[in-house]
């Protein structure tokens, strides 16, 4: 009885190493990862990587952005370590927008299979709208996958800043004073006619009653004389 015991016991761990060991190499492998990189098209910056605020890709407002996502399947060559199932998501944070749509705020691709050493790069411009002098805009985007049988999740997120500066405004010139004009007084000359002051109308009636005084004058002394 011992005996049988013994050997049922033996044939229950056999079988259970046996499913240890053999598990592992039924296992899917996928190896998924993200890098995000920003570049500023307005002034054909470097694409950089800027994970963090002190490597952030300078910009100022209304300038264009390009984001360039890449998602990728490290694992080792072989169908069962493909990556399925796989989407990207990206969720703008304030200060951009999509050149292509301003009103949307949410990225989402489906980039279904991705075979081990391959990687599916996805590219989308925004516009900055930010108009507040030194802020970062950091933008992340994640990734989700599994095997294809679903034993194996997949996931990671990345992200690229981008550093904000606004041009401080130049005074505007002052515009040049203007020289006062220098007037020349005028002279009078000779033949300048003197303004009618209506004296001219009074002297005339005055030099005919002169002149009728004297005529009278005159007739009285002829008078005079002819009565001596």
């Amino acid at each position: 009885m011992k005996v049988s015991k013994i050997l049922a016991v033996a044939s229950v761990t056999g079988i259970l190493a046996a499913t240890a060991v053999a598990t592992p190499a039924l296992a899917w492998h996928p190896e998924g990862k993200i890098k995000k990189f920003v570049q500023n098209q307005t002034t054909a910056s470097a694409l950089s990587d800027a994970d963090n605020a002190g490597s952030a890709v300078a910009a100022k407002p209304g300038e264009i952005l390009k984001y360039v996502i890449e998602v990728s399947n490290n694992g080792k060559t072989g169908k069962t370590n493909e990556m399925h199932f796989t989407k990207l998501t990206d969720t703008l944070p304030a200060g951009i927008e999509l050149v292509s749509d301003p009103g949307k705020r949410q990225i989402t691709e489906d980039l279904g299979v991705i075979a081990p050493g391959q990687k599916v790069t996805k590219e989308y411009l925004v516009k900055v709208t930010s108009t507040k002098d030194g802020d970062v805009i950091e933008n992340k985007a994640c990734f989700t996958g599994d095997s294809e049988v679903k034993d194996n999740k997949q996931e990671g997120c990345d992200v690229a800043n981008v550093k904000v500066g606004v041009p401080k405004e130049q005074p505007k010139p002052e515009a040049p004073k203007e020289t006062p004009k220098q007037t020349t007084p005028q002279t009078l000359s000779a033949s300048t006619e003197l303004p009618e002051t209506g004296a001219e109308s009074l002297l005339a009636p005055l030099a005919a009653v002169t002149s009728g005084a004297a005529a009278y004058a005159g007739r009285m002394i002829v008078v005079k004389r002819r009565q001596k």
